[in-house]
């Protein structure tokens, strides 16, 4: 059963409505749980004008200089190819593809390596880097103490802003976590989300799932009665899948995170190729571009100001 899709059709209408759905969503969510708004910057006219157009850094090596790769000329990819829209197979032609499948192909690109991407679930990930069987991984990991104090692998400069949420059924009633109290929970094994929603839910039962669209068959077989998850995947979710207007988001989000890639330990030069690239992503709209084609909001790119990036 297939719950979730991929958006193609930059002139179609309902794409149109999805791409409005995902902002207002994401920009309202987002900014309740910031709880702030940002200080204005002032504009020093005379040191912008000497600035000019700047995008980014553009003095980059050539070649880069990369010491430890897995394999020669390749940059190794980890990834579930189960978290859309940012990595999933595409039914149409099998191929695994999402916007962060375009950005992990756009880095090897800028770094003059091949990319070769290494399908498995989420609890494989982390270890799976600690273990040197790839260079780069993680379609989005969430910042915790934990893995910012982490010798197992190394987080890059955030990429999105993402919330700790839930999606339900409508017929269900919940509307908010508090409503949920000893309501079963589900989530994906391992994944950050699903771990905080069982902590803010201490009485709720729990069933963990491979990935997400095994917890969402769980949840429409009334398995569970919420599927704990990101933002940008419950966005995708209510705006892509077949039962969409049977379900709800349950918020308001229980935590928000700054989100980054994770590069293997023993490959400190490709943190500061990676981190360079990601700059100057920022910096000319190629990253907000990239997420964008598969439409989601830009405000998970655009509010890591908020957050001092």
């Amino acid at each position: 059963m297939k719950l979730a899709g991929k958006i193609t059709d930059k002139g179609n209408t309902s794409v149109s409505g999805m791409r409005k759905t995902y902002a207002a969503l994401a920009v309202t969510g987002l900014a309740l749980l910031l709880g702030h708004e940002p200080a204005k910057a002032q504009d020093d006219s005379a040191f912008a004008s000497a600035m000019g157009d700047t995008k980014g850094f553009q003095n980059l090596p050539k070649p880069w200089i990369l010491r430890h790769l897995i394999k020669d000329g390749v940059l190794t990819v980890g990834t579930t190819g189960a978290s859309p829209p940012r990595t999933f197979v595409d039914p149409a032609s099998s191929k695994l593809t999402g916007s962060y499948v375009d950005l992990f192909s756009k880095l090897a690109q800028d770094l003059g390596l091949k990319v070769e991407f290494v399908q498995l679930e989420w609890s494989g990930i982390l270890p799976g880097l600690a273990a040197n069987r790839f260079d780069l991984a993680c379609d989005g990991a969430s910042w915790t103490p934990e893995r910012l104090g982490s010798d197992q692998f190394l987080l890059t400069t955030p990429t999105a802003v993402n919330a700790t949420v839930a999606i339900t059924r409508k017929d269900t009633g919940i509307k908010t976590f508090a409503d949920a109290k000893k309501a079963e929970l589900g989530g994906v094994r391992g994944e950050k989300y699903f771990e905080g929603a069982k902590q803010a839910l201490p009485d709720a039962p729990a069933t963990e799932f491979p990935g997400l669209q095994e917890s969402l068959i769980g949840l429409q077989n009334d398995q569970v009665k919420l599927v704990a998850m990101n933002l940008s995947s419950a966005l995708n979710v209510l705006a892509t899948a077949p039962n969409k207007d049977e379900l709800a988001l349950v918020g308001p989000a229980l935590q928000v995170f700054p989100q980054s890639l994770c590069v293997n330990p023993k490959e400190p030069d490709l943190l500061v190729a990676i981190n360079t690239l990601l700059g100057n992503y920022r910096a000319d709209g190629s990253l907000k571009a990239l997420v964008t084609t598969y439409g989601e909001s830009p405000a998970e790119v655009e509010m890591l100001g908020r957050i001092g990036y």
